[in-house]
């Protein structure tokens, strides 16, 4: 080879090497280039998802629950086995399921507006009982059964036993499940079930100290449902433990107690009595007024006064102290005698009876 013809092989095998190592080079760039991009879009894609979780939470806090559930089913639609989204949605449909309550536009049943979401519900729940674990899952399945009665109740598509028998089963798993126990409490007083193991379930969910205000919308709205003997002394108690806890109680729902309990167009002597027998004198004397909050316009004071003084009459009556509770029935007996009414009649019963044992 000549001197011309080497230095041309050596210049080309220059440029080849140069060639080489620039692609490599380039190759090289490229690669950290699309890595950058993975790491850009990635970034973005999390930060997409985890403002979605937190839109989620957000409406839950703000009791849309079903706008929440469907959040989380966005999310899980672009990933099935997302687990955080997957949990979100479990806990947002166990709220969903303790708060449910439907609006029902005019021309609408209910059943219509409730299915769709009671359907929804109930296959969240199913599925994630597959993957609770112990009082996780006693938790799940305790709403599961509060979805079948819901079913039963609100959308009236079902009739059998299956919200029973899923409360039961959450109780089988954990026998102090607040939720279980709070649930079929419940349950036993709207389906004329044994008023008295209903109240030990409650008593059971009340000592566990947790979810309190729903255990409490449990027991009370309950117990308000059955008009069986024991269960306004039980109201009375729950009460009583309430306003000396400083738990709060919606001013209607405390009306609606005080009505049911005391009002003698509705609640008979006996019953009047059980209510106010259930604790000691003092105790029911500072709970009944603590129900019987009067801040409210528009009341009749003469009569709310007039209805306090039989509330004392009663109490006296159930203390044992016969001619002091005597005396108030003739004093409020005296000052009703040209008011006919329900509250008169009760004091004129009351007169009559007390009189027979002096």
């Amino acid at each position: 080879m000549t001197e011309a013809g080497a230095r041309s092989g050596r210049t080309w095998s220059f440029i080849d090497s140069w060639v080489g190592r620039a692609t490599a080079i380039l190759g090289l760039i490229a690669t950290l280039a699309g890595g950058v991009t993975w790491w850009v879009t990635r970034h973005r894609e999390r930060a997409a998802r985890q403002a979605q979780i937190v839109l989620a939470e957000a409406q839950a806090g703000q009791a849309q629950y079903g706008l929440a559930w469907q959040t989380f089913a966005s999310l899980l639609r672009a990933d099935p086995l997302d687990r955080a989204a997957l949990d979100g949605q479990l806990k947002v449909t166990m709220l969903w399921t303790e708060n449910y309550s439907v609006v029902v536009p005019d021309g609408t049943s209910a059943s219509a507006v409730a299915s769709p979401e009671l359907d929804d519900i109930m296959e969240t729940l199913e599925s994630g009982l597959t993957r609770a674990q112990g009082s996780e899952a006693a938790d799940v399945q305790a709403h599961l059964g509060w979805a079948h009665w819901l079913n039963q109740r609100v959308a009236a598509r079902e009739f059998g036993t299956a919200a029973a028998e899923d409360l039961r089963g959450a109780l089988a798993r954990d026998p102090r499940n607040v939720y279980a126990n709070a649930m079929l409490g419940n349950w036993m007083l709207q389906n004329e079930g044994d008023p008295g193991a209903a109240v030990e379930h409650f008593d059971t969910a009340v000592a566990t100290g947790q979810a309190r205000p729903f255990v409490r919308q449990m027991q009370i709205g309950g117990l308000l449902s059955c008009d069986d003997p024991g269960c306004r002394a039980a109201l009375m108690k729950a009460a009583s433990q309430m306003r000396t806890a400083g738990e709060p109680l919606d001013p209607d729902v405390r009306r609606r107690v005080v009505d049911f309990c005391c009002d003698p167009t509705l609640a008979r002597h006996e019953e009047i009595a059980e209510f106010l027998s259930a604790v000691g004198p003092d105790d029911a004397w500072n709970t009944y007024l603590w129900l019987d909050d009067r801040s409210r316009e528009g009341l009749d004071l003469r009569m709310d006064v007039l209805m306090r003084s039989f509330i004392q009459a009663n109490l006296l009556e159930a203390s044992g102290q016969t001619p002091a509770a005597l005396a108030r029935y003739r004093q409020l007996q005296a000052q009703l005698a040209h008011q006919p009414g329900s509250l008169k009649d009760s004091v004129d019963e009351a007169v009559v009876r007390l009189a027979r044992r002096s």
